[in-house]
Order: structure tokens, then sequence, then C-alpha cells
């Protein structure tokens, strides 16, 4: 995030970024995976969508919420109220709220080091929930030929993730891994840590 804090945040400035990585790097599709988390993997719809001919498989985690154009009341008027905190708030009142949410969670691996360390889309929390907001998974996952592993926690928002998981088209690959106790921050939290590891190594294995 933190390296791209001069440009303008929109899904398209997001698959344009992971293209030009992509062909940086020389990536070959059937040994390329896309891994995103939180916004990363809302965001992640989007890029698979242009660029589905540059992976074989994709790996989302804390994305079962539904938060696109067709979403549920209590969600979008959770986005609302995120938007205009974000409009308001400064660079520092932004990372001291995240620090206090990820205070409260158990997740104790490495958690500050990897969420906060790099930075984010300063300035752009506005921008960050319209592009949340515009992202419509279900319209998305049925043209997407390779299989998705999805991972959430079962005490984070997630009201869509068995219909993301039924709309996958290679259902025999895809699979849902809920973690019992997990939040939004299960991904760092060392009970679940190696066997998310170990399950996302045996993903790779299947579809690469």
């Amino acid at each position: 995030h933190g390296t791209l804090v001069r440009t303008t945040l929109t899904l398209d400035e997001c698959s344009k970024t992971v293209k030009e990585i992509l062909e940086k790097e020389s990536c070959v599709p059937s040994r390329t995976i896309y891994i995103g988390a939180s916004f990363g993997a809302y965001v992640g719809f989007h890029i698979l969508s242009q660029l589905k001919d540059k992976f074989s498989g994709a790996i989302l985690l804390d994305c079962g919420q539904n938060v696109g154009p067709d979403c549920s009341l209590k969600a979008r008027i959770g986005l609302y109220f995120m938007r205009k905190f974000a409009e308001k708030m400064t660079n520092k009142a932004i990372m001291e709220t995240m620090l206090g949410v990820g205070g409260k969670s158990k997740a104790n691996y490495h958690l500050v080091e990897c969420c906060y360390a790099s930075g984010m889309f300063f300035e752009q929390g506005a921008r960050q929930c319209d592009c949340l907001h515009a992202v419509a998974p279900a319209k998305i996952i049925p043209d997407l030929d390779f299989p998705i592993q999805f991972f959430n926690g079962a005490e984070d928002h997630r009201d869509s993730e068995d219909k993301w998981l039924s709309l996958c088209k290679d259902q025999e690959r895809s699979v849902l891994k809920t973690y019992e106790e997990g939040d939004h921050f299960f991904c760092h939290d060392d009970r679940f840590v190696a066997d998310m590891l170990e399950r996302m190594d045996e993903f790779i294995k299947k579809v690469t």
C-alpha cells in the first residue's frame, strides 16, 4: 500500500498494478495463484475478472460478507458509516483505530508488521469503501474457470461464504475453511496459522 501513496485508488488501477507486476516478473499463468485477504480479497474478485487468463487459482481470505451493490441493509449502513469516518479521520487517527481493533483480537502472529508496517492507502479511505461496494462477487465467480480456496473466521461477518463457494465453476477443487473462534484477523492467530498454510500448500499443489 505504502508505495502507491500517490496513486488514486480505483478497481481498474488495482488490476493495472497487478498486471504490471505479473508481466515484470514473467509469471507463468499455470504456476500463478492470486492470494488476497480482506480488502485484497474483495478487490481480488475484480482483478480476477479482468485478468482471469493470468492465474490458475485463487486463495481468498476474509471475504465472506457481501458488501457489493446487492448487499444487505446492515452491510450498506456499515459501509456508509465507515466511509464517513474515513473521510474525516487523519492518517494517525486511522492507524490508531486499526491498531485498537487489532489489539482486541486474539491474533498474535506478526499482525502489526504484516498489516500495518508498510502503510495503507492514506487519505483514500472513502475510495476503499467505494471499491468494496462496487464489487459483485456473485456475478464474477461463475465466470472464473479455475478453483478458489476460501478462508474465514467464524466470528467475522460472513453472510455469503457458502454462496460464494456454491458459485464456483470448479466445484471439485474449490473449498471453504472456516475457523471456529477465529475473527477477521484469524490468519495472524497462531492457533490457525500452521493449518492454514498446510491447506494452502495442498491447494496450490493441486492447481499448479
